[in-house]
């Protein structure tokens, strides 16, 4: 049971009830992680729109996603793990397969495997990694604008991740397998 109220869309602010139409648009539903988020307008707003900006970056929808289940399991949210290796999946960005490897932060190729291999060092470090973990991003192909997106990514899901841990919202999605 959800320990933050999840959000009617009845009893949404008119505002929220907006939000929750474009998320509706967009899921063909109205997630129960979104529900909690929707106690504050102004931080679904902001989720939704840092989502949008991200989503039309130069890092891409596959390695934005890869970033999104490495940063989940590292943050121990299996709301989110389950929810994005389903839409991984449904959008033909990951097989299964490689939805449980980037959550062990195991890369498909050597891009993907330095891309999530940072994505871990950013954790473990909080963010203080070294001038040898930037030049191995760096070398994998990855520009300093990609570098940004992948912090970027990390902070916007992890605000989704705590909500969800905090919040704990019914699982709304196939639970993801075990890692």
């Amino acid at each position: 049971m959800a320990r933050i109220k999840q959000i009617n869309p009845e009893e949404a602010s008119s505002y929220t009830r907006k939000l929750f139409k474009r998320i509706k648009e967009a899921f063909g539903t109205i997630p129960n992680m979104f529900r909690c988020m929707g106690n504050s307008e102004m931080a679904l707003d902001g989720f939704l729109s840092m989502n949008a900006s991200l989503g039309a970056g130069k890092l891409g929808p596959k390695n934005m996603k890869l970033v999104i289940l490495a940063t989940s399991q590292l943050n121990d949210c299996e709301y989110c793990a389950s929810a994005h290796t389903q839409m991984a999946k449904d959008a033909g960005l990951l097989t299964d397969e490689e939805c449980l490897n980037a959550r062990k932060l195991i890369g498909s190729d050597p891009k993907s495997d330095a891309l999530l291999k940072f994505t871990g060092r950013v954790f473990e470090t909080r963010g203080k990694v070294t001038d040898q973990d930037l030049e191995a991003i760096r070398q994998a192909g990855f520009s300093d604008e990609e570098i940004i997106e992948i912090l970027a990514t990390m902070a916007l899901i992890t605000f989704a991740n705590y909500t969800s841990n905090v919040g704990e919202p019914d699982l709304d999605f196939p639970k993801a397998p075990e890692v």
